[in-house]
């Protein structure tokens, strides 16, 4: 679960925000305005004060300290910031769907029991996020 966080996350981030690899989002419309993504920084700064700290570290603007971030930090972000910070901000919401497609994956494989059907359910889930990524 580690390589989550500290790749596909920050791999998606980066995508997000034009910075991944030299790729621009070609004839997608995938990337983040800075003006969104730096907003989205300030929010996820924000809300540190109003989350108590049981639930985790605090997480920091990133828009400004992405490689300040621990697996930890992006977790969190991930599966309770994201979401909300996320929504409506991408021009297409196919981009957002995908993301808590992965978010619901990941809850599921993070369950302290996970059923039969469960299983097959995240490994179809995996193979088909992964399909849609790559398209």
């Amino acid at each position: 679960m580690h390589l989550i966080w500290e790749n596909t996350v920050k791999n998606l981030v980066l995508l997000w925000t034009g910075e991944f690899k030299g790729l621009d989002d070609g004839k997608e419309s995938y990337e983040l305005p800075k003006a969104i993504w730096e907003a989205i920084g300030e929010g996820t700064a924000a809300s540190g004060s109003t989350i108590p700290s049981a639930y985790g570290s605090r997480v920091p603007n990133i828009a400004t300290s992405k490689v300040g971030c621990t697996a930890d930090m992006w977790s969190f972000w991930t599966l309770y910031l994201g979401p909300v910070l996320l929504r409506n901000r991408f021009q297409h919401q196919r981009y957002y769907c995908h993301f808590v497609k992965l978010v619901t994956l990941l809850n599921l494989c993070l369950q302290f029991e996970i059923s039969d059907e469960e299983i097959e359910t995240i490994r179809e889930g995996f193979i088909t996020w992964v399909q849609e990524y790559e398209e």
